[in-house]
């Protein structure tokens, strides 16, 4: 062998030498990886729905004669359901973004920033679209019921317009305000933004440039 030929020889990485892995990193399986993140993050929205219905105070009314009226002039839950749903989904993108910086260390990059960002705002939009079955039903429920009845209002995410299909076709008539005004996702948002934020700061705070490695920080 020349010396050339052994110094090529030496150059190259060794079975143990994490640089060999390096190919097995494609985009496609860091993809395939986000996307299971996504689907498992959409899945807490079914969990997250029930937390935030047992959690937040429910709104008490009274049926009367042609309708209904609550028992307070100004009632917090008005409020505090939005609240209480922001707070959840923001300790939840938090939490999200950090085991996924942790268990996903191999797969780091935008493909699970991208992964953590649509499943995230899918989680809550499950959430959401859960409660607003549960405010429908009990709409429904107080109009069949007689006067004098106490009710309890289940909470429900007010500031959020959300309809794809509207936006589809607003879209497809050139209506492009209309289409954004059908997509105005307010407090669904707010997971998204947080799993987004926490993610940036921890590869921010990284020692190694390809933020990826099998040798633990």
């Amino acid at each position: 062998m020349t010396d050339d030929a052994e110094r090529t020889a030496e150059l190259r990485p060794g079975p143990e030498d994490p640089a060999a892995d390096r190919g097995e990193r494609t985009l496609g399986r860091d993809l395939l990886a986000a996307g299971v993140l996504a689907v498992i993050l959409t899945a807490l929205g079914f969990p997250f729905a029930m937390l935030w219905q047992l959690i937040t105070p429910r709104v008490e009314y009274l049926t009367v004669e042609g309708g209904w009226v609550p028992t307070e002039s100004q009632p917090d839950g008005y409020v505090l359901a939005d609240l209480y749903f922001s707070g959840l989904g923001l300790l939840l993108g938090i939490a999200a973004a950090m085991i996924a910086w942790a268990v996903m260390r191999e797969r780091r990059g935008p493909a699970v920033l991208l992964g953590l960002t649509v499943g995230s705002v899918a989680c809550q939009a499950v959430a959401w679209r859960l409660g607003r079955h549960e405010w429908e039903s009990f709409w429904e429920a107080a109009r069949a019921a007689p006067s004098g009845v106490h009710m309890w209002r289940p909470p429900s995410v007010l500031f959020v317009e959300l309809d794809p299909a509207a936006a589809w076709d607003a879209l497809l008539a050139g209506d492009l305000t209309g289409a954004l005004g059908s997509l105005q996702l307010g407090a669904l948002a707010v997971m998204a933004l947080a799993a987004v934020f926490t993610y940036t700061v921890c590869a921010g705070w990284s020692r190694r440039p390809s933020l990826r490695a099998r040798v633990p920080e």
